[in-house]
C-alpha cells in the first residue's frame, strides 16, 4: 500500500508545474511534456509489468526511492549510476548519460520513475540466467579456484554462524557434484539454469539459506531484506496449533537477551516465527514506506524470532506474593475448553513431564471500538427463532430472497446441455487400444444360420408326438387340441 501511494506521488510531481519548489526541472517547462513522457512510458513498459516478477518490481520501486534524494520524482546522473549498482548493474559513465539522453526529451539531463523502471526492466530481462548463476558461484567460490570445496562450504558456514556438520555440508556438494571429484564446478549450471534462474526459493535446504545471506552482502544494505524464509502454504499453522499466540510470556534462549523474559507481540504463521516486544533492531527504511509519524530513515522494527529459540513461560506468584516464572521446555496439548474470550474451542496446554502444571491462555487484546463498530451483545443477539420442528425455519416470505424463483433448475427439466455437463466425459483411447478394438472387429467372426434338414426336423417330430402321447391330463390334452385348430399365421401370411 506504501508503494501504491508511492506511484501516485510520483505521478503527481509528473504533472505539475516545473515552478514547484520540488521540482529540479528548469523553470519554462510545462506540464505537457512530462505527461507525454509518462504515457509513453506506461505504455511501453506494460508487457515489462506482466514479465517481471513482483520482488523486482518492488526492489526498482526501493531503488528510485531511495536514491531520489529530495523526492521530486527524478533522478540525475550521480542517483541515476548508484541506483543502477544497487540494483547490480555497474555501468560505465558512457553509457549512464546515453541511458540519461534517450529518454531526456527537454534537455534538463533527468529521467523519471516511468522511464526508469523501463530501462531496468528491460536489462533484468535481458540479464542470462548463466550470469547470475555464475555471480552466486562465485560469492562460494572466495579462493578464485573455479571449483567449491569442502573447506569452502565449512569457511562460509562459520562466517555466517551456521552450525553445520560435514555430512550436511558434502550432502550440498553431492546435490551438484555431476563428475564426482567432491567439488562443485560450473558443469552443472547448464543443465540446471532454467530451474534455478530467477528464482531462489527453488535452491534446497542449506543452500537457499546461504544463498539469501550470501546475496545480502553484494547489494546496498538499504536493501536487506527484514523478513525470513517463508514457509509453505500447506505446512502453515495458526498460533493456536503452534501453542504460542499474541501476549504469551516466553523465555529467550538464543541472541542477545538470552536468559530473559519477554511478551510476544505477534506470532507470523507465513514466517513460522514470532516478534516480541523488547526485540526490535535498527533498519534503513525508504521513504516509499514511511508511516504517519516517521521522522527517519533509521528506524526501530521488531526482530522475527524462530520458535526454536523461544521456550514458553508461565508467570506465577507464590504465596509470599513474589513473582516466579515457569518455563515450558516443551508443550503438550490436552483436552479441549471453551474459552468465552476467543470464542473458540481452545486446547489445554501443559508442561510435558509435568502434566499438572497447566500454562493457559493469555487474555486477548482489547479491540477499540470504532465509529461502524457492533457490540458484542448486539451482534449475539437473535431477532428471531422457530420454535417447532413443524414449520421451515425461513418464513415463506423470505424464501424468495434465498431461492431464485426463476431458476431453471426449479422447473426440474434441464436442457440437453446441462445434462451434458452432468455427465462425465469419456476418456480418450490411446494409439495402442484402437488398434486393438480394430483388430479385435476385423476378426470377428459374424454367426450364420443355416436351415433345418429334414432329418433334423423328423428327430423334433418325434420327440414332441412321444411327450404329448405322455401326457395324461385331460384339460392340458383339451388345450393342446385347442391349439391345433388354429392355423399357423406365418403360414397364412405366406
Amino acid at each position: 500500500m506504501a508503494f501504491g501511494t508511492r506511484k501516485n506521488q510520483l505521478d503527481q510531481y509528473q504533472v505539475q508545474n516545473s515552478g514547484s519548489p520540488f521540482n529540479k526541472r528548469t523553470t519554462g517547462v510545462g506540464s505537457g511534456a512530462a505527461v507525454s513522457s509518462n504515457t509513453a512510458g506506461a505504455t511501453s513498459g506494460g508487457n515489462l509489468k506482466q514479465e517481471l516478477l513482483d520482488e523486482q518490481k518492488l526492489e526498482i520501486r526501493e531503488a528510485f526511492s531511495i536514491f531520489d534524494m529530495n523526492g521530486d520524482g527524478y533522478l540525475d546522473y550521480h542517483e541515476c549510476k548508484v541506483a543502477f549498482r544497487a540494483l547490480g548493474f555497474d555501468l560505465p559513465k558512457r553509457q549512464v548519460l546515453d541511458i540519461i539522453n534517450e529518454y531526456d526529451t527537454d534537455e534538463t539531463n533527468l529521467i523519471n520513475y516511468d522511464n526508469f523502471f523501463k530501462v531496468v526492466g528491460q536489462m533484468i530481462l535481458d540479464r542470462d540466467p548463466l550470469d547470475e548463476i555464475k555471480r552466486a558461484f562465485k560469492l562460494f567460490d572466495e579462493d578464485n579456484t573455479g571449483k567449491i570445496s569442502l573447506r569452502n562450504l565449512r569457511k562460509i558456514a562459520k562466517d555466517l554462524g551456521e552450525n553445520l556438520t560435514d555430512e550436511e555440508l558434502r550432502a550440498m556438494i553431492d546435490e551438484f557434484d555431476l563428475d564426482e571429484d567432491g567439488e562443485i564446478n560450473m558443469s552443472w549450471a547448464p543443465k540446471f539454469k532454467h530451474r534455478l534462474a530467477r528464482n531462489p526459493d527453488k535452491y534446497t535446504g542449506a543452500l537457499r539459506v546461504f544463498w539469501q545471506k550470501k546475496i545480502q552482502g553484494t547489494p546496498m544494505p538499504t536493501f536487506e531484506n527484514f523478513n525470513p524464509l517463508q514457509v509453505p502454504k500447506h505446512e502453515r499453522k495458526t498460533d493456536f496449533e503452534v501453542g504460542i499466540t499474541q501476549n504469551d510470556l516466553v523465555y529467550v534462549t538464543e541472541g542477545e537477551n538470552k536468559g530473559t523474559i519477554a511478551q510476544v507481540f505477534s506470532y507470523n504463521p507465513e514466517y513460522n516465527q514470532v516478534m516480541l516486544s523488547n526485540h526490535t533492531q535498527q533498519r534503513i527504511l525508504p521513504k516509499s514506506r514511511w508511516v504517519e509519524g516517521t521522522t527517519s530513515h533509521i528506524v526501530e522494527i521488531p526482530k522475527f524470532m524462530p520458535l526454536t529459540s523461544i521456550k514458553l513461560a508461565g508467570k506465577d506468584i507464590d504465596a509470599e506474593g513474589k513473582i516466579c516464572y515457569v518455563v515450558a521446555d516443551e508443550v503438550v496439548f490436552k483436552g479441549e475448553y471453551y474459552d468465552d474470550r476467543y470464542k473458540q474451542w481452545l486446547p489445554k496446554r501443559f508442561v510435558k513431564h509435568h502434566e499438572s502444571v497447566e500454562i493457559p491462555w493469555p487474555t486477548p487484546p482489547e479491540i477499540e471500538a470504532g465509529e461502524l463498530s457492533t457490540s458484542e451483545t448486539l451482534a449475539m443477539e437473535k431477532t428471531w427463532e422457530f420454535q417447532t420442528i413443524s414449520t421451515p425455519p425461513i418464513p415463506t416470505d423470505a424464501l424468495s430472497e434465498f431461492r431464485n424463483p426463476y431458476s431453471k433448475y426449479k422447473t426440474k427439466k434441464l436442457s440437453a446441455l446441462d445434462a451434458y455437463k452432468l455427465n462425465y466425459p469419456e476418456m480418450p483411447l490411446t494409439k495402442e487400444q484402437k488398434i486393438y478394438l480394430a483388430n479385435k472387429e476385423k476378426n470377428k467372426v459374424v454367426k450364420k444360420l443355416t436351415p433345418l434338414t429334414q432329418e433334423i426336423k423328423d428327430f423334433i417330430g418325434e420327440k414332441m408326438a412321444n411327450h404329448i402321447n405322455n401326457i395324461e391330463s385331460e384339460a392340458m390334452l383339451a388345450h393342446l387340441e385347442g391349439l391345433s385348430s388354429i392355423p399357423n399365421p406365418k403360414k397364412l401370411d405366406s
